[in-house]
């Protein structure tokens, strides 16, 4: 008797929360959390086979994906010289098998010494260029109206180069699917379909 009730005595500190659940709780429990996360993953299922997707349509428009990858990890980065200097050891390691990288130890510059305003320009260009960021500077000051007129230039080229970028871009396909030459009838005789 004394053993089976010692065999159906939970172990002690079962739970996050030090309770003790009996066998039937903790399958509840379990099955819970097995719903939940079969459920996430499904979802998590769904979006990877969309990231897929439009990598595809990406590397037929002939993007380099790892571009793509290299830009989101620029995206990401916390500490703004970790890519720089990637890139630099990288270039003088091209350098070293006489790849023509034309390396120079110093061919990113210092931006430790870049006038406020020159920075903040530069800044606000990529921040334009990439649609992420805020204005980091008050916005009355030379380095907040530096950031500002770069961020709104950077955005203007973008859409007109994005724009004509799709226009070209569906004019290949509309050729495609309605093959070269062809256009929407306006040299057919009379009676000719």
């Amino acid at each position: 008797m004394a053993r089976s009730a010692a065999a159906k005595q939970e172990p002690a500190g079962i739970g996050h929360n030090g309770n003790d659940m009996s066998s039937a709780e903790m399958k509840a429990l379990k099955m819970d959390y097995f719903h939940q996360i079969s459920a996430q993953q499904a979802r998590v299922d769904e979006e990877r086979e969309e990231l897929q997707r439009i990598r595809k349509l990406a590397k037929a428009d002939k993007i380099i994906l790892s571009d793509i990858d290299f830009m989101m990890r620029c995206a990401k980065v916390e500490d703004p010289r970790v890519i720089p200097d990637r890139i630099k050891r990288e270039a003088e390691i091209a350098s070293w098998f006489a790849l023509p990288v034309l390396f120079q130890p110093d061919m990113f510059g210092d931006f430790t010494r870049e006038p406020a305003e020159d920075a903040a320009r530069r800044e606000g260009h990529a921040a334009g260029v990439s649609g992420f960021g805020s204005n980091p500077h008050d916005e009355n000051s030379a380095s907040g109206r530096a950031w500002a007129a770069a961020w709104e230039a950077a955005q203007a080229d973008h859409r007109a180069n994005l724009k004509s970028a799709m226009e070209k871009k569906n004019a290949a396909k509309a050729e495609l699917i309605e093959g070269p030459g062809r256009d929407d009838g306006a040299d057919l005789d009379e009676g000719e379909e």
